[in-house]
């Protein structure tokens, strides 16, 4: 069965893919015991944990560390009393900050005002996160879950990636424009909104919405795959991660290797989401690049 998130990679984790429950990780490490549900009259929804566990939610859901009933306790010092609220109206869930201290933020944006949220998305209370089901009843078996603070990993079988314009299964398609290289040509628009907060790229006509560093991510390496047209393809257009350490804006006065991971895992799936494909390659010791080359109009 496939991860509920990203529907690509198999469930390894509970009901979560190594690389969706990685997205996760805090530099606070907690013990499930710190989660606790409490709930009285069941929706189908449900939070999912860093072990793969789905949390059912009432439809008026309380986050904090202080949570009698209809809601969900998590006891770690980074998450309020009362923190959040999570409301169902019968089609649609939104989620509300309480006055946290620490903030609530959905896909690392700051919960300002009620805002809607659906599957797949990632909430965070503090330094604690979770993803949103709106359906129990679509997830996989849950798999045994790892601890969170381990450190080896069995290798992954890896399936043979499909080119730029193919199908599998093969079929009728309109085949992408490829340059000499094999990479394919795509036409890139990057709007960067004059009061900041992110910015829209559009990808042959296809939008996706990304924050400040998952844009300044973008529009770096396609700057870079741009300006080393003389470059062969096997080296062409790759940002180390020294660079993008140095130069990205970070929420995190030390950001490290671990960070930029979580950051290219997140562009990854916004692009994915919004039916893009994933853009993004990495390569040890060259670091990231992008898997198109910008196309001028």
């Amino acid at each position: 069965m496939r991860c509920p998130v990203c529907s690509t990679r198999p469930a390894e984790v509970g009901v979560l893919c190594e690389e969706c429950r990685d997205e996760l990780s805090s530099p606070i490490k907690i013990s499930q015991e710190q989660i606790l549900a409490r709930v009285q009259v069941p929706t189908i929804a449900a939070l999912i944990d860093i072990w793969g566990r789905p949390h059912q939610l009432d439809a008026n859901a309380k986050i904090g560390r202080q949570v009698d009933d209809r809601g969900i306790a998590v006891l770690e010092p980074s998450v309020s009393r009362l923190h959040a609220e999570l409301t169902f109206d019968g089609s649609h869930w939104t989620i509300r900050d309480t006055g946290s201290a620490n903030g609530t933020y959905v896909e690392d944006k700051l919960v300002e005002a009620p805002t809607p949220i659906q599957s797949g998305d990632r909430i965070r209370f503090g330094h604690i996160a979770f993803y949103l089901t709106e359906d129990i009843g679509k997830l996989p078996s849950p798999r045994t879950a790892r601890t969170v603070t381990t450190t080896i990993k069995p290798p992954l079988a890896v399936e043979p990636r499909p080119r730029a314009g193919s199908v599998a299964g093969g079929g009728d398609f309109a085949e992408e424009e490829h340059t000499d290289v094999g990479l394919p040509t795509m036409r890139f628009r990057l709007h960067e909104p004059t009061g900041g907060g992110g910015g829209l790229i559009e990808v042959d006509g296809k939008q996706v919405q990304l924050t400040t560093t998952q844009f300044e991510l973008m529009a770096l390496m396609i700057k870079r795959m741009a300006t080393e047209a003389h470059q062969p393809e096997l080296v062409r257009g790759f940002v180390r991660s020294s660079e993008l350490i140095a130069d990205l804006s970070w929420d995190t006065r030390e950001p490290s290797e671990n960070h930029v991971k979580q950051l290219v895992r997140r562009v990854r799936r916004a692009l994915m989401k919004s039916e893009i494909g994933d853009l993004i390659e990495s390569r040890h010791r060259f670091g990231y690049r992008l898997r198109a080359i910008p196309r001028g109009d």
